[in-house]
């Protein structure tokens, strides 16, 4: 009896210190893996610093290009103030020959109205003297005068009359004339006109030509300057995810150690209550020796466990409620590194929270993602990055540790994204720049 009870504790002592064994092996490599991958990220970084370096330095030779831009758009504005003068001034003459043709025109108007009245006047003129016969009678005249002051009146107003017909002829004449003068005039001053807007039509067709070049200038220059800042600010922003990132496994592998360290604290408990019951055993038994009962059989309690089971660890839990509306893979020519759960048409605030316990690596909005949230989980040694993005806000902050369940904010429709949905990611292990990690969330979420 003594033999047999013996092997039992023989045999149960081996496995136990080889159980032991093995989880402090477990915990060993857990640890150096964790190590690892918090190296990788920190090497990951300083190549993203190498990278962003040199971005910098091709910003600065940008930056000298958009100099000479800036030189040949200073050029270009320089002939547009000339020709936008050139306009001005070109205007200006259309306007002043303009007003002249318009002086002109009512000059000539005026004139033909004078000849027309006077060539009535001629013409009623004409119209007696040759009912006359042709001239004055002067004989009659001078024989028809009562007496000599009479005639001498009848003689000063022929004279009169004599010198009014040539001066009435001669200004018809020189009025004619003035006419003349004044149509060949305008229609100089309307040639005229005719070639400054020939011109002006030329310095406006100039003046576009030189606004289209500055406009290819600044567009050249601010493309360039959009991808640079565009592909510096995917290069910052993805630097301090993986700072913070960095951080949050840090305060992973903290907490994942203070686990470890909970457990074989509860192994050590485990371990002294069951040498506690064997003791009570052995003394049970000496008694019923010394009392004549040595030919009693007792029955050897089982081993405890010693693997302690943690409820829940390593299941996530769906993040939202609703349907799956586009899943992991290829869509668009282009990789889908997650799935979108749709709003369909739900009013009212629509929960979305975190699928396991961890660390929050950054609580942003993005130009892309709208307001986002990443979590660094460590599950079993095990690091897993989840993220959330669309979201209408947030509730949780950098670096916080949030529960598994607790609430990160409502589905939403932030950033590039058309209608309310949740884009959820996740990675096995940290995340990077290139998404080399992310996997189809359906492996880890009920459906």
């Amino acid at each position: 009896m003594k033999r047999r009870l013996f092997l039992v504790l023989l045999v149960f002592t081996l496995a136990f210190t080889s159980s032991l064994t093995m989880l402090g092996s477990e915990e060993v490599e857990a640890n150096t893996s964790l190590q690892n991958k918090i190296k990788s990220i920190q090497e990951e970084r300083s190549d993203n610093q190498s990278e962003l370096e040199k971005k910098e330095q091709e910003l600065k030779a940008l930056e000298l290009e958009k100099k000479k831009l800036q030189d040949e758009i200073r050029v270009v504005d320089n002939q547009t103030t000339a020709t936008n003068q050139k306009i001005r001034e070109k205007d200006q003459e259309i306007e002043s020959t303009k007003e002249r043709i318009e002086e002109l025109l009512a000059e000539i108007q005026l004139l033909e109205e004078r000849i027309a009245e006077r060539d009535e006047l001629l013409k009623n003129r004409v119209r007696s003297m040759y009912k006359n016969g042709g001239s004055v009678n002067y004989l009659e005249v001078i024989l028809g005068a009562r007496s000599f002051g009479d005639l001498v009146n009848r003689i000063s107003a022929l004279s009169t009359i004599a010198q009014q017909d040539r001066n009435i002829l001669e200004i018809h004449h020189t009025e004619k004339m003035m006419v003349e003068e004044a149509k060949l005039e305008m229609e100089q001053a309307l040639e005229a006109l005719e070639t400054q807007l020939a011109e002006l039509e030329t310095l406006k067709e100039e003046l576009e030509k030189q606004r289209k070049e500055k406009d290819r200038l600044m567009g050249k220059m601010e493309q360039q300057e959009k991808e640079m800042h565009a592909e510096l600010g995917e290069l910052e922003e993805a630097d301090e995810i993986l700072k913070a990132q960095e951080r949050a496994m840090k305060v992973e592998l903290e907490a994942w150690k203070q686990r470890q360290k909970e457990l074989e604290e509860e192994r050590k408990r485990q371990e002294a209550e069951r040498q506690r019951q064997e003791a009570e055993r052995k003394r049970q038994e000496e008694v019923s020796r010394s009392n004549g009962g040595g030919s009693q059989q007792t029955t050897t309690p089982p081993p405890a466990n010693t693997t302690p089971v943690v409820t829940g660890e390593g299941q996530f839990m769906r993040p939202t409620t609703g349907t799956i509306t586009s899943p992991y893979g290829f869509r668009w020519g282009k990789m889908h590194h997650g799935i979108d759960i749709g709003k369909n048409g739900r009013t009212g605030d629509v929960h979305v929270v975190a699928v396991e316990a961890g660390t929050v690596i950054r609580s942003y909005y993005s130009p892309s993602y709208g307001n986002t949230v990443m979590i660094s989980h460590n599950v079993n040694g095990q690091v897993i990055t989840t993220l959330y993005a669309h979201l209408e806000n947030r509730f949780v902050s950098d670096g916080q540790r949030v529960s598994k369940g607790q609430l990160l904010g409502y589905m939403g429709n932030t950033g590039q994204s058309f209608g309310a949905h949740l884009h959820f990611e996740v990675h096995e292990g940290p995340w990077n720049g290139a998404k080399s990690n992310s996997v189809d969330p359906l492996r880890y979420i009920p459906r």
